[in-house]
C-alpha cells in the first residue's frame, strides 16, 4: 500500500472544509455499512450504524472523519467494546492519512 506524500496530505487538508458539509438522512441511509466506523445489531435485529465517514465511493471524507472523532464519546453504544473498536477504526484512518 502506498502512502501519501506529506505535501499531498497538507494540500488535501487545506482544501477540505473546516466543518463537515451536512449529509442528508437519505444520503446517509444509502451508504453501505462499510461507510461507518461500527455497525451494531440491536436485540430486535435492527442495524445501528455509527459515525459515517466514507462517501459513496468508499473514500474517506476528511471533514466527516474529524466529525466522527469529535462525536465518538456522544454515541450511545449497545456494547461498550464498540466504542473502542470505532476509535481504533478512526485512528487507523488518521494514521494512514498522516494526521497522527
Amino acid at each position: 500500500m502506498r502512502t501519501l506524500a506529506p505535501s499531498l496530505v497538507l494540500l488535501a487538508l487545506a482544501a477540505a472544509p473546516a466543518a463537515a458539509e451536512e449529509w442528508s438522512r437519505a444520503r446517509i441511509d444509502a451508504l453501505p455499512d462499510a461507510a461507518f466506523a461500527v455497525v451494531e445489531i440491536a436485540p430486535d435485529g435492527k442495524k445501528l450504524r455509527h459515525l459515517p465517514h466514507h462517501d459513496e465511493s468508499g473514500a474517506v471524507d476528511l471533514a466527516h472523519l474529524r466529525a466522527a472523532r469529535q462525536r465518538l464519546s456522544q454515541v450511545k453504544w449497545l456494547d461498550p467494546a464498540s466504542a473502542a473498536a470505532a476509535g481504533r477504526h478512526l485512528e487507523e484512518h488518521e494514521r494512514r492519512l498522516g494526521l497522527r
